[in-house]
């Protein structure tokens, strides 16, 4: 299975990051300004590189969680479901304009990460 920009959705490294979504990392990213080998780190830190749903209402490589989804519904011009941030680039778009949100509240990008370090 390959998203939008040819990346594979299973995990290939073993070097605690996402080598396989680095490309749409960066294409995505280039509005945040995102450190993508960081926002790698940290999509193999939330779910080893899989599209994963978990017990704390998480959804996605980048487990965004179900308290964005009515903000991520309005910016993306969709219903954004738990189900659709499985796919690979929805999930990165969605981190992304989280990203932005928090920039703009003077925190950090990385905010609903780790807290912004």
């Amino acid at each position: 299975m390959l998203t939008p920009l040819g990346a594979p959705t299973t995990a290939t490294a073993d070097t605690g990051r996402c080598p396989q979504y680095e490309p749409l990392l960066r294409f995505v990213g280039v509005a945040t300004r995102w450190d993508v080998p960081k926002m790698s780190r940290t999509m193999w830190r939330e779910s080893h590189c899989r599209p994963l749903r978990s017990r704390t209402h998480d959804s996605g490589q980048l487990q965004i969680n179900d308290i964005n989804l009515p903000y991520l519904s309005a910016k993306m011009h969709t219903r954004v479901t738990p189900a659709l941030l499985m796919d690979p680039a929805r999930n990165v778009w969605a981190g992304a304009l989280l990203c932005l949100y928090w920039r703009h509240a003077g925190r950090s990008c990385y905010w609903p990460w780790n807290g912004g370090a």
